[in-house]
């Protein structure tokens, strides 16, 4: 069966819609996810957005960026030892909780961040261009209803 078929079939019923959905959010997020590390060899995706969140909000800890990320504080710490490796970022124990450790960018993730913002903007732009503005919005909209459902997903696995 080809996806298309699937989508047909399925796509007949709201319930059926939402298979779709699920699916497709799957499908998307890895082949982004390919896409990228395929292009990009020093940083992969995941390595570049646990950057972009310690951009937003330095020094937070293995914890804090796992619960943003939906990973776990080991993955998060696996990713951290692999940015610190590569001098992305530091990593330092909290002066008040010696288990805590806050992660810390570095120049080189300045100097990285800069030399590539044309390419990551074409590769946002490129992914969003059969989109009309009206679109974007909608789509915009929603994510805070998809990560309520994200949420409401996490407290059923805890069940």
């Amino acid at each position: 069966m080809k996806i298309e078929d699937y989508i047909e079939q399925k796509g007949k019923t709201t319930e059926g819609k939402k298979s779709v959905l699920f699916f497709a959010l799957f499908v998307i997020t890895n082949r982004i996810e390919t896409i990228y590390n395929a292009g990009r060899e020093e940083l992969t995706l995941k390595q570049l957005m646990l950057l972009i969140l310690v951009s937003i909000s330095e020094g937070g800890t293995f914890t804090g960026y796992g619960k943003m990320m939906g990973s776990s504080r080991q993955n998060i710490k696996t990713l951290a030892k692999a940015l610190e490796k590569k001098s992305y970022v530091s990593i330092r124990q909290d002066e008040n909780d010696r288990r805590a450790c806050g992660i810390y960018l570095t120049a080189k993730t300045a100097k990285h961040f800069k030399d590539t913002d044309d390419y990551y903007t074409k590769q946002i732009l490129s992914l969003f261009s059969e989109f009309t503005k009206d679109e974007i919005d909608l789509m915009f909209a929603f994510m805070p209803k998809l990560f309520a459902g994200i949420q409401k997903m996490e407290k059923l696995r805890r069940v």
